[in-house]
């Protein structure tokens, strides 16, 4: 009778510990964090780790163990405990205390985790010093001699979604506008100049669209960003303009004038051709004598 009773402990022992993974495998394997969301069979934390969540989840109060109807979110804290075989969550002790990161994570964590935190720079900086202190960015932008005088110019950028109104520039004189913005270093983003709307936004010297001009935010106290436009894309490709008082060539406009100059050209031969010359020493007399 003895070693039926020692028999079926020993079997309840084993299926507790198929029931509990953690302890199938000799070590409870845990994290304990901040949660950032639980979607689509994840459960994220603000430290930037994620884990699948196995399909008979148990979601446990923190404090009594017990099963609770708190559902997980955002800025609860949560331990959530791992089956190191299938690298998925079985539970999540949830509670609204602040809970220090669990250190019986750390030895695992690499293979368990489905995304690694990091303190890595992003490529495009290493080796670049750059500490996110605010620097004042002036941007100025020298438009056509085409240009409205009543136009208005903006800057927009792959950061706005290519709103092609995301920074309005000020005017400063006939060809020039400028705006000041404030960014933290290292910030980079591609951006394009337009006059409101991408029908009308800058060309290069060749007159096509060229490629979105790089900024990149350096560890200095002021930058300045210049760009030079060369056309418009609502303009009047490659006709001739008409002379305005004081038109001068530039490069952007280097026959302002229309074709065969300033000076008018030979007279128009009238109707019926001019008249016939009369001879040398022909009386120069009036028709009729």
């Amino acid at each position: 009778m003895t070693f039926r009773r020692l028999c079926a402990l020993l079997a309840a022992l084993v299926l507790v510990a198929l029931a509990i993974p953690s302890l199938a495998q000799g070590e409870l394997v845990r994290f304990t964090g901040q949660l950032l969301d639980v979607r689509s069979g994840y459960v994220y934390f603000t430290t930037g780790d994620a884990f699948k969540l196995a399909s008979a989840l148990r979601v446990n109060d923190y404090d009594t163990g017990k099963p609770t109807t708190t559902q997980p979110r955002a800025k609860l804290f949560a331990r959530a405990i791992l089956d190191p075989a299938t690298k998925q969550v079985v539970e999540l002790d949830i509670t609204a205390k602040h809970l220090a990161r669990d250190v019986a994570y750390d030895a695992v964590a690499q293979p368990l985790s489905a995304t690694k935190p990091t303190t890595e720079k992003a490529p495009e900086i290493v080796g670049v010093h750059v500490t996110g202190k605010e620097v004042a960015v002036a941007f100025l932008v020298t438009v056509p001699p085409t240009t409205p005088l009543n136009s208005d110019v903006y800057i927009s950028t792959d950061a706005s979604g290519w709103n092609p109104q995301a920074i309005k520039l000020d005017r400063i004189d006939g060809q020039r506008y400028r705006a000041v913005r404030r960014f933290a270093s290292g910030t980079k983003f591609a951006f394009r100049v337009t006059r409101g709307s991408w029908n009308s936004v800058e060309l290069g010297d060749d007159g096509l669209q060229a490629a979105p001009h790089l900024y990149f935010t350096q560890e200095v106290d002021a930058q300045e960003a210049r760009v030079t436009i060369f056309a418009w894309s609502d303009d009047r490709g490659n006709v001739p303009q008409a002379a305005q008082p004081g038109a001068v060539p530039t490069p952007f406009n280097p026959n302002p004038f229309p074709p065969g100059g300033i000076f008018p050209g030979p007279r128009v031969t009238p109707p019926g051709g001019f008249p016939t010359p009369r001879p040398p020493g022909f009386p120069n007399r009036p028709p009729g004598t």
